[in-house]
């Protein structure tokens, strides 16, 4: 997580802010995924398409989970949904969403092909939506923006049909409003049950901030800053053609 949060701070600008942040971090998440990949250039082994491969290709994914965490705070107060949350304790209650469609190419090296990377970019469309809970106020909030996506991983495939996978994927809106960044860090053992099915279970960790407000800008909404995350066991399905 602390990865996570250290790449989402090259997606926010810094500033000040006369509200508290919103903070709102679970770490014991279960998260799923779906993931559908069409080969444009390069062969599959003879295990078929869904055993990582060096070549070309398209891929659209499907992820996230929900969450909940307690915060307290002191100081100033939290402003969030139209709402004023003064210093004590909150709960937060999200569901986050992403969805991704990216060029991916991928190569592996030396006559074994047994080690690979791989790139991936394109567009995201990244989904929070939030309710925030105090002993006497209740706001909530869906932010939501379109964005770029860009990833890079290592395979290192130890078996014919099973490899180790692991990525980073960042995503950046542009906006202040809505989800600004999120970032994943994944690792996963994937093994191919048939020629175009592959199932993959292993470990995620979600950054997501929405930048919001700052006192720098008067035109910027009131909103406290947000920052959530999502960590814990994942399990995926990869369809590839």
């Amino acid at each position: 997580m602390r990865l996570v949060v250290a790449l989402l701070a090259a997606l926010a600008c810094s500033s000040a802010f006369a509200q508290e942040d919103i903070e709102a971090i679970d770490r014991g998440s279960g998260i799923g995924s779906l993931r559908l990949s069409f080969d444009i250039a390069g062969e599959p082994g003879p295990q078929g398409p869904a055993v990582p491969h060096s070549g070309h290709g398209i891929e659209m994914g499907l992820s996230g989970g929900s969450g909940e965490d307690t915060q307290s705070f002191s100081g100033a107060p939290v402003v969030f949904g139209g709402r004023i949350f003064l210093p004590g304790t909150l709960q937060h209650e999200f569901d986050f969403g992403f969805l991704e469609v990216a060029y991916r190419y991928r190569h592996f090296f030396g006559a074994s092909r047994v080690f690979g990377i791989e790139a991936i970019g394109g567009l995201g469309i990244a989904s929070l939506d939030l309710t925030t809970t105090s002993g006497t106020t209740r706001a909530s909030d869906k932010l939501e923006n379109w964005g770029l996506v860009g990833g890079f991983g290592i395979v290192w495939k130890f078996l014919p049909s099973t490899s180790l996978q692991s990525r980073i994927t960042l995503f950046g809106s542009g906006e202040r409003e809505g989800v600004t960044g999120a970032a994943r860090l994944d690792v996963h053992v994937a093994h191919a049950l048939a020629r175009n099915v592959a199932l993959r279970a292993g470990l995620v960790s979600w950054g997501i901030v929405s930048q919001r407000a700052g006192e720098d800008d008067a035109n910027d909404s009131l909103n406290s800053r947000i920052r959530a995350g999502l960590s814990g066991l994942s399990l995926g399905l990869d369809v590839a053609f």
